[in-house]
């Protein structure tokens, strides 16, 4: 039997359900409580579920294209931002070649350079332009950064940009959460792919909806990549409908903003909370892990930032006021 070519890796861990069903308040997933979108999930449902989609998706391309002022030569539609990143990692990097993370990165994307032999670097915002040199392949940035919150001002954003086209890396900005606080959407160059996951601040990330924006021949470069039919029927008319339901977004995420400001509020009576307008927030306490364990003991799912470094911190992520004031009062009786 022949050998397989990656090194064989663990899981990366997530927050949402695992094996075990989980019946109880999930704050580690990060996403809009107030979802779905119901002009999304319509979108969805209303689907032709009966038929193969068209291969190349030239509807959700085209409606995706015109609202960004692009062509749709420059639109990958995907299953979840997990995807693209691992088609970008199988496109552009060899064993050896070195990869930088702003921060710790998302997990997916660490994931994907190491299977393909890629040697992982972070650094911090502060100096992330000077830490890009010739032989940097990719860099990372989550922009806002999971589970921090933290993002890089325009004149910074800029500046890494200028530093990877001289030294002809490609910047890959990962704009899942982006929408929640109002971050603007540069426009793509051949050196810049922005990610785009409309399923957090829609609700629906269930349905994994995805694209990247990128010049033609990285887009190219990572369409090649992709099988046939890579997107469900649904998922693409989600990608398709997506700018004619921009209104839910109006409607919920000021209120989103409220109900994590009022937990940051509440949980800093206590705690040492870290918080940049985005959902999710941190929580310093003395062991993340013990304190998940305990806290999905009694019912309440949250999430142990051990895998990006951090395993004082927990990440939790607002949900509907009620059970926002559940979590400030189980962690408080814990003690921790």
């Amino acid at each position: 039997m022949p050998e397989p070519v990656h090194p064989q890796l663990g899981r990366v861990p997530h927050g949402g359900p695992g094996a075990q069903p989980f019946g109880g308040l999930d704050f580690s997933v990060n996403t809009n409580p107030l979802g779905p979108n119901p002009a999304l999930l319509r979108a969805v449902l209303e689907a032709d579920h009966a038929h193969y989609p068209d291969p190349h998706y030239h509807a959700p391309r085209e409606s995706l294209a015109r609202w960004h002022g692009t062509e749709a030569a420059c639109v990958v539609p995907a299953a979840g931002a997990s995807e693209l990143l691992h088609r970008l990692a199988r496109a552009y990097l060899r064993p050896g070649d070195a990869v930088l993370s702003v921060l710790a990165p998302f997990g997916e994307f660490a994931r994907a350079a190491q299977l393909q032999g890629g040697r992982l670097e972070v650094a911090r915002p502060e100096g992330a332009a000077s830490a890009v040199r010739p032989g940097v392949r990719l860099v990372y940035l989550g922009h806002p950064h999971n589970p921090t919150g933290h993002h890089l001002g325009p004149d910074g954003l800029e500046a890494l940009h200028l530093a990877c086209r001289e030294a002809d890396a490609l910047l890959i900005l990962d704009l899942a959460y982006a929408p929640f606080v109002g971050l603007p959407c540069p426009p793509a160059s051949d050196h810049l792919v922005l990610l785009h996951s409309p399923g957090k601040a829609h609700g629906l990330v269930g349905a994994r909806p995805a694209y990247a924006l990128a010049s033609p021949p990285v887009a190219a470069a990572l369409h090649n990549l992709a099988p046939a039919w890579a997107v469900p029927a649904g998922t693409a008319a989600l990608l398709e409908a997506l700018p004619e339901a921009q209104t839910f977004l109006h409607a919920t995420l000021p209120q989103v903003a409220g109900y994590a400001a009022e937990l940051v509020r509440n949980l800093a009576r206590t705690f040492e909370v870290g918080h940049h307008g985005t959902p999710y927030l941190t929580v310093q306490v003395a062991d993340a892990a013990g304190v998940s364990a305990r806290l999905l003991s009694q019912g309440v799912r949250v999430r142990d930032c051990a895998s990006y470094g951090l395993p004082g911190t927990l990440r939790v992520s607002a949900r509907l006021p009620d059970e926002n004031a559940r979590l400030v009062r189980v962690l408080e009786e814990l003690h921790v």
